[in-house]
């Protein structure tokens, strides 16, 4: 019976071996000049980037689509990096229902605080589990959203470093 036991473990270290695999993972870089692009041509408001991006910031998702939690005919613009410190932040532009995209983007976390960057009112949402960090504002009928797993400081430089793409 021990033998046999034995020969259980071996194999099973056997195949842990064989088929064991790192869980980091790599994020790649990616180009955004083509979404800024196509969001800034559709001329559906003023598209958002961050300028000039912050030293070790990684951009690793863009596109301008339809927007999932709107109507027909609602657009957003997204992208996302991670940070220095491996965080993620990330901006979210739309024409879609604020409510909704609040509730998708804090993971329907507490939304009751606000806080004034760059002399406009934004709504401050947060999330402990899983982590979700949200600044929100609503101006002329878009919704801005700059959410992550980053500090509320970090996400606040990142507000202020956004200027309109030309």
């Amino acid at each position: 019976m021990v033998y046999s036991l034995g020969a259980v473990f071996l194999v099973v270290a056997i195949i842990l071996t064989v088929t064991w695999r790192s869980h980091t993972q790599a994020t790649q870089p990616v180009d955004y000049s083509g979404a800024i692009a196509q969001a800034v041509e559709a001329k559906v408001f003023p598209v958002l980037v961050p300028t000039p991006l912050a030293a070790g910031y990684v951009p690793t998702s863009a596109r301008f689509e339809a927007e999932t939690y709107g109507a027909t005919g609602d657009v957003r613009w997204y992208l996302g990096f991670t940070t220095p410190a491996k965080e993620f932040v990330s901006l979210w532009q739309s024409t879609g229902p604020m409510g909704k995209i609040l509730a998708a983007t804090s993971n329907h976390g507490d939304c009751s605080q606000k806080q004034v960057i760059n002399n406009a009112e934004w709504i401050k949402c947060e999330n402990p589990k899983p982590l979700a960090r949200v600044l929100a504002m609503k101006k002329d009928g878009v919704t801005t959203v700059v959410s992550g797993t980053a500090s509320f400081t970090e996400l606040e430089a990142f507000i202020k470093s956004l200027r309109v793409a030309q």
